[in-house]
């Protein structure tokens, strides 16, 4: 990538290679940067960079300044044909689904809920950083969903705006299913 300086490619490599949201201070250490002034300045620079090239890629700043390279929303739907695996296969995203409309939710009500499988898939997303487990109430253990599960899938932080974000969400996918079903039926 002609033109671009070493920092400003290790910047790159480095937010691609992670795939979710890095903190300025993460980025000041990987790159042996000055401070976190000199690393916001190379994360504008690319994101300019991208905006130049009308690239479909963007790098987005986050609160807490976290930065994140993605895939703008526009090719999302485009992309996700020719994705070699999704990032969660049905099960454990319906999990997520469950624990992040309802949260804060006790562990026990998920596996009511969702089945024995689901503490593997509780499992699977507290590895990947999307769910969070709190002390509850004696043995009890609480359920919610992380910073990083709303800035992956482009959620509010707040609960109750992305409990509307979610409902939305859902009303549109039940939607799409019955209007591909009625095509069917058509055929």
């Amino acid at each position: 990538m002609s033109g671009r300086d070493d920092k400003l490619a290790r910047l790159e490599a480095i937010l691609y290679a992670s795939g979710r949201p890095l903190s300025l201070a993460t980025i000041v250490a990987h790159l042996k940067l000055e401070d976190e002034r000199e690393a916001k300045q190379l994360t504008i620079r690319l994101g300019e960079i991208y905006e130049q090239d009308a690239s479909p890629l963007e790098v987005r700043h986050l609160p807490e300044d976290r930065v994140v390279i993605q895939l703008k929303t526009d090719y999302t739907k485009e992309a996700r044909k020719f994705s070699i695996r999704p990032l969660l296969t049905a099960g454990p995203l319906r999990t997520l689904s469950y624990i992040a409309y309802n949260q804060p939710i006790e562990q026990r009500a998920v596996a009511i809920a969702r089945g024995s499988q689901s503490y593997q898939h509780i499992k699977q997303l507290v590895h990947m950083g999307f769910v969070e487990k709190e002390k509850g109430k004696g043995r009890a253990k609480l359920l919610k969903t992380t910073d990083d599960f709303a800035d992956t899938l482009g959620l509010s932080r707040d609960r109750s705006n992305m409990k509307r974000q979610l409902r939305s969400l859902f009303h549109k996918l039940e939607a799409e299913d019955l209007q591909k079903q009625e095509k069917r039926k058509e055929q």
